[in-house]
């Protein structure tokens, strides 16, 4: 009869202990809910989760206005705070549409895309030793502050991909 009472506590012990960690699972849920929350009304009121990026110099809206002399012609996927994203109207191998150019701003530094730099490397013939210490991989540069030459050579360049794509057929 012992060993019954013993059991019956034993069980409630452990009940009570599940209780005790499921509140506090709940309790971590709301928080993290709590959370999201206030960053998705912090980007809504024009906050971004990654600010850092440019630090508020200005490096985004430069390599985002650089895009934006071609969206006429091309298709904006994304236009957010941190983020713009341009396609091409024209279909990739792949059965997607084929991606022109992005800028997107990041914690450490402000990234520009641009697709026909690696499909045509001989378009970076001739850039600057500064740009070209920006390329990060084939077809990305990297800024984490403002600099005017930099950015009026990334226009040019961009200009000439532009041109190049469009009597190549794939911007239409």
């Amino acid at each position: 009869m012992a060993t019954t009472k013993t059991t019956k506590k034993t069980a409630g012990a452990t009940k009570t202990t599940k209780a005790a960690a499921a509140a506090t699972t709940t309790k971590a849920a709301a928080a993290k809910a709590k959370a999201a929350g206030a960053t998705k009304a912090a980007s809504a009121a024009g906050g971004t989760k990654n600010a850092g990026g440019d630090g508020g110099n200005g490096a985004f809206e430069a390599l985002r206005s650089i895009l934006q002399r071609h969206a006429r012609d091309l298709v904006v996927v994304h236009d957010t705070p941190d983020n713009y994203y341009l396609d091409t109207r024209t279909t990739a191998p792949n059965g997607k549409p084929l991606f022109f150019g992005a800028a997107r701003a990041g914690r450490a530094h402000t990234s520009f895309y641009l697709m026909p730099v690696y499909t045509n490397p001989e378009l970076l013939g001739g850039i600057s030793p500064e740009l070209k210490k920006r390329m990060q991989g084939k077809s990305c540069f990297n800024f984490k502050t403002r600099e005017p030459a930099l950015l009026d050579e990334l226009q040019a360049l961009t200009g000439r991909c532009f041109e190049q794509w469009k009597s190549a057929g794939r911007i239409g």
